[in-house]
């Protein structure tokens, strides 16, 4: 009996459609088996920590030895992977010893963990540190730390320290009288004696000289 080529063509059509279809199903089944493995390997893996923000903390009002040695070890951390890499960002060997500037870089180093959250950051965040944040505080650290070095911290060869704790505020002694003045009459006051103006005059001087 001769086989009708149309019928033996759709027969070999229809063997190869299901070979086809028991690689798929082959294939399927080691797909869904990689992705089992996949999902319980992932499950029992840790999730990875994010950084923890460390709340708004001033250098300057620290209080806490503890904290402030982990909060400076953080900052030099961060100091040496993100900010030193702009080429005009640099820092004089005394940075550390210059409280504000601490100051300046602990608040930028948190604003920019903020711009960069996985969760919270946003590209504007981001834009705003590199176009505005960390150009105003890299001038103002040029500016502050760019002519110094630690040697200028110390006394040496008989020579007094350029660079000194800050005075006072001037007449901090005479807060509680105007601030009894100005709610009482509310004017600036009260009128300064002889004495005051006296202590004021020695105040401005010394000032004058501190910053010769």
């Amino acid at each position: 009996m001769t086989t009708d080529p149309t019928v033996a063509a759709l027969g070999r059509s229809v063997s190869r459609a299901l070979r086809r279809i028991d690689t798929v199903d082959t294939n399927l089944l080691q797909l869904a088996s990689d992705v089992a493995a996949l999902r319980a390997l992932l499950g029992r893996a840790e999730p990875a920590e994010e950084p923890k923000a460390a709340g708004v903390r001033s250098w300057l009002l620290a209080t806490d030895t503890v904290q402030a040695v982990k909060d400076a070890a953080d900052l030099v951390d961060w100091v040496g992977r993100v900010y030193v890499r702009y080429t005009r960002a640099q820092l004089s060997s005394c940075w550390l010893w210059h409280p504000e500037a601490i100051e300046e870089l602990w608040w930028l180093r948190w604003a920019h963990a903020e711009a960069y959250h996985p969760e919270n950051g946003s590209w504007m965040r981001a834009g705003d540190w590199h176009d505005r944040q960390r150009p105003g505080v890299e001038r103002r650290l040029n500016g502050l730390l760019g002519k110094c070095s630690l040697s200028r911290h110390a006394d040496r060869n008989g020579r007094h320290a350029d660079v000194v704790e800050p005075v006072p505020p001037p007449l901090a002694d005479h807060h509680a009288a105007v601030a009894a003045h100005w709610v009482s009459v509310r004017t600036a006051g009260p009128v300064p004696t002889e004495d005051v103006l006296a202590e004021a005059e020695q105040a401005e001087y010394t000032q004058h000289r501190g910053s010769r």
